[in-house]
C-alpha cells in the first residue's frame, strides 16, 4: 500500500476517533449553538438553542449546564396580570419542589412587566421557582398565542412538549415530570396533556 494512502487512512481514522471522543458527553444533549433568540423559531420536536437567562435573584441559568445535572428543563411563560398564570403557579410550585433534583423550572416573563415587580410577585406568592424577566423575542421564538404556556426540553435538548393554557389540576405536572425523569425515557414528543 502506498505511503500516502496509509497516511490518509490514518488521518481519517484519527478524525473518526476525535469525533467519537468529543461527541460522547455525559448525556449528549442536542442543544443547538445558535443563541440568537431574536432570529430563532421553535416548534415541537426541534432542538433548543443554548441560552443563558438571569433570574430576579441574579442567578444565571445556562441550558447546557442545566442538562448536565437535570433530566429536563421546563420553561413556563407568564405575566403578572395573567389570571390563569396565577391559578397555575401553586401546582407548578408544588411539582417543582417535589422534582427539583431532576427537573429545572424557569418561569420567563416576556412582557413589559418590570423586573422589580416580577421579583415582588414571586415573594408575595411564595414562589421558589426562578423567575426571569425576558423580552418579547421569547414570544416570537415560540409563536406564543396565550399565557401561561409551558415548554418541556428533554434531556436530549429536544422540545418534547408544548402546552398552552393553565394546568390547574392536582397531579398533572407530576404526571408530566414522571415521564421526563424516568430512567426508561426515550426521546419523544407529546402533543397533549392527555398523552401522559
Amino acid at each position: 500500500m502506498n505511503n500516502n494512502i496509509k497516511k490518509i487512512i490514518a488521518f481519517i481514522l484519527g478524525l473518526c476517533m476525535l469525533f467519537c471522543i468529543t461527541g460522547c458527553g455525559d448525556k449528549g444533549n442536542g442543544l443547538t449553538s445558535d443563541t440568537q433568540l431574536s432570529s430563532s423559531s421553535y416548534k415541537l420536536g426541534d432542538y433548543m438553542g443554548d441560552y443563558t437567562v438571569t433570574d430576579t435573584n441574579g442567578n444565571t441559568h445556562t441550558f447546557s449546564e442545566i442538562l448536565k445535572d437535570k433530566k429536563a428543563i421546563v420553561l413556563n411563560f407568564w405575566f403578572i396580570n395573567c389570571g390563569p398564570c396565577q391559578m397555575e403557579f401553586p401546582y407548578l410550585q408544588k411539582a417543582y419542589e417535589e422534582y427539583s433534583d431532576d427537573i429545572a423550572v424557569v418561569a420567563i416573563n416576556p412582557t413589559t412587566d418590570k423586573e422589580i415587580d416580577i421579583k415582588k410577585y414571586g415573594t408575595q406568592n411564595e414562589l421558589s421557582i426562578p423567575l426571569v424577566k425576558g423580552d418579547e423575542a421569547w414570544i416570537m421564538a415560540f409563536a406564543l398565542q396565550g399565557f401561561p404556556t409551558t415548554v418541556v426540553i428533554d434531556r436530549y435538548g429536544s422540545i418534547a412538549f408544548i402546552h398552552m393554557g393553565a394546568v390547574t389540576q392536582e397531579g398533572i405536572f407530576e404526571k408530566v415530570f414522571d415521564v421526563f425523569t424516568s430512567d426508561t425515557y426515550k426521546q419523544s414528543t407529546y402533543r397533549s396533556i392527555s398523552d401522559f
